[in-house]
């Protein structure tokens, strides 16, 4: 799939569609990314029908004509960009985990409000950055169920421990009885990151739950993700999000209310 960004429109959130209404969209003038973050929609072109859910994203290309009907409500999120190429039809995706989707989408976001030095590169960066994430994982081998069980272990842990700061490799392929090297060969392959960092993108995603909640301080938050350092943890979470952890809070509290 060759698409040539040329620019990014916006980023909108959509809230509880109606149900089993069908809108039809026609010769589509621009390109969008749509994740159903919660519920369920289904495209339909022609006789062909693409679920959209939490795993399953849809890019809708310029040019294309379909119907959509909301199967279930919730929350869909969609990039709005331009492209020179056109395609006639929905492309469907499947990811196992879309935090990926979830990030670009927060940093887009963010740099479409405040467009910043830069800001229409760094969209179009961000851009062909997703749509490498969804091509990789449509041709990632299929991993079986006895691989994934085998490093269940490690993901049960990290998911309950994430405050653990001691977490290594070593000891995550220890809890699997196999060795260091074949743990991460086979995280990666299944999930499409090394372990640690698949470890601190969830603890990153922990700490901005948490940041939209009552908290104390950030050292608070940053001690509970397993950051011991309140300067680590700030790189860390800027990384992920593209703003500081005080600057995340006071834009979502402002959203709030």
């Amino acid at each position: 799939m060759d698409i040539t960004v040329t620019d990014v429109i916006s980023t909108i959130r959509l809230q509880n569609s109606p149900v089993g209404i069908k809108a039809y969209r026609k010769n589509r003038e621009r390109w969008g990314l749509a994740l159903k973050l919660r519920g369920k929609t289904y495209y339909k072109v022609g006789e062909r029908q693409i679920l959209s859910d939490g795993n399953h994203p849809v890019l809708l290309p310029k040019g294309s004509s379909y119907a959509w009907t909301c199967a279930e409500p919730g929350e869909c999120l969609i990039i709005e960009f331009d492209a020179k190429e056109t395609c006639d039809t929905v492309l469907p995706f499947a990811v196992s985990d879309n935090r990926s989707i979830l990030r670009g989408y927060g940093k887009l976001e963010n740099l479409l409000s405040r467009k910043e030095a830069d800001w229409e590169m760094e969209c179009r960066y961000l851009v062909y950055e997703l749509l490498l994430h969804l091509v990789r994982g449509k041709n990632r081998e299929y991993v079986s169920r006895d691989r994934q069980k085998r490093i269940e272990p490690a993901m049960e842990y990290m998911t309950v421990h994430y405050y653990d700061g001691s977490i290594t490799n070593e000891f995550l392929a220890d809890l699997c009885g196999i060795s260091t090297v074949y743990f991460r060969k086979l995280f990666e392959s299944t999930y499409g990151v090394p372990p640690i960092r698949w470890l601190n993108s969830f603890r990153m995603d922990r700490a901005c739950s948490m940041l939209e909640s009552d908290y104390h301080s950030i050292s608070q938050i940053a001690e509970s993700v397993g950051c011991g350092s309140i300067y680590h943890f700030s790189k860390m979470f800027r990384a992920h999000t593209g703003v500081s952890p005080t600057e995340y809070a006071k834009q979502r509290k402002g959203k709030m209310r």
